[in-house]
């Protein structure tokens, strides 16, 4: 009898532990969304200089996929998308010696940054604008 009570106390104080652990992800989870949510588009804008008429003035990502890469999954969902409807050309490429997702940012048709690896959207945007930023 006793360790019958002693298995019940048990195994309820491991749900109500369970139980608070789900409760706190799913706030974490919510605070998270809320964040992703909250980020800016980025605009493509006219190119400052132009020196000769022939100059390429594509804004485009070229980033490398593979099918079976999450993070290449979650960056095709939750960038490509929006980067399209603000101007910029995405171009998906096969995978290189680089690790999979990995990223060349040009401006006026060259490549002035690139990147390997994906975390979230606000971090791939807080990369792109910086790079924006420093060539200017």
């Amino acid at each position: 009898m006793t360790t019958k009570i002693f298995d019940f106390l048990l195994y309820g104080a491991a749900t109500i532990v369970i139980l608070s652990i789900m409760s706190s992800a799913t706030v974490a989870e919510r605070k998270y969304k809320e964040q992703v949510d909250d980020i800016e588009l980025i605009e493509v804008e006219e190119p400052l200089i132009i020196e000769e008429e022939e100059v390429d003035l594509t804004s485009e990502i070229v980033f490398t996929s593979q099918p079976s890469c999450g993070p290449c999954k979650a960056f095709e969902r939750d960038c490509v998308p929006a980067l399209r409807k603000a101007g910029w050309r995405m171009t998906k490429a096969g995978p290189d010696s680089r690790g999979t997702p990995s990223f060349d940012l040009c401006l006026g048709g060259k490549v002035v940054a690139s990147k390997s690896g994906y975390r979230n959207r606000r971090s791939f945007f807080q990369w792109v604008r910086n790079v924006i930023a420093r060539d200017r």
